[in-house]
Formats: C-alpha cells, structure tokens, sequence
C-alpha cells in the first residue's frame, strides 16, 4: 500500500515538474524568433511599399479620367481586400514565405487589373472628351 501510494506521490511530482518546465519554455523564444520577426518586416515593408505603389496609380488614374467611378471604387475595394489579407496573416504575428507569395500574387492581378482598367479607353466625364457622343465612352 505504501508502494503505490510513494508511486502515485512520485509520478505526481514527475508530472508537476514536466508541466512546469514546458510552462516555463513557453515564454522562452527560440533562436530563430528574431530572424522570423526581421523576415516579417522585410516582407511587410515590400507588401506595404508595392501597395502604395499601386493606390497612388488608382488616384492618378481618377484624377486624369481614365479611371471610371466605378472602376476607381472597384481597384479600391481589391487593395482593401489585399491589406485584410496580410492583416489576417499577420495575426500571429510573422509572414511566413508562404503567405508573402500568396501576398505577392495577389499584388500581381492588382497591378495587371490596375492597368487594364486603366486602358480599356473608357473615360469619366464625356464633357471633358468632346461632348456626349464621344467614342471613348
């Protein structure tokens, strides 16, 4: 009977120690933490810069005319679903090459729709292009 029960007090204390230990591990950041955390800046500072890039084309394209309102509205609401993309990915707190690639795939069918849209000859304002039976609208 006292056998089992130093056992029984024994494998507790075991475990306690176990828990304890793996516990304490939880606050220790592993060698390869702060080279994750500089990779995810790098990679959020290529993201951020690209974007940018790509909204201040959108602007433009508004300010000359040869951007719709609607197609204006609609490359807006593809780079606010981009920056929601790397928000949900930088949840955890690192972009990981997987997540910049599907990023930076995303960025690519922005800038080709920016500029298709940007040249479909569609103009805003049909005032500003000869009158209302103009061709490019």
């Amino acid at each position: 009977m006292k056998s089992t029960l130093m056992n029984k007090a024994l494998g507790l204390l075991a475990l306690g120690l176990v828990t304890t230990g793996a516990q304490a591990n939880w606050t220790h950041r592993s060698p390869g933490h702060a080279q994750a955390h500089q990779q995810t800046q790098v990679y959020s500072q290529q993201i951020n810069a690209r974007q940018e890039r790509q909204m201040d084309r959108v602007r433009a394209g508004l300010y000359n005319g040869s951007l719709t309102r609607h197609e204006f509205r609609g490359l807006m609401h593809e780079q606010r679903r981009i920056r929601a993309m790397e928000h949900h990915f930088r949840a955890d707190g690192v972009i990981d090459g997987r997540e910049f690639r599907q990023l930076d795939r995303a960025l690519d069918e922005a800038g080709r729709d920016i500029r298709a849209e940007k040249h479909d000859r569609q103009a805003r304002g049909a005032y500003r292009y000869g009158g209302y039976g103009s061709r490019f609208n």
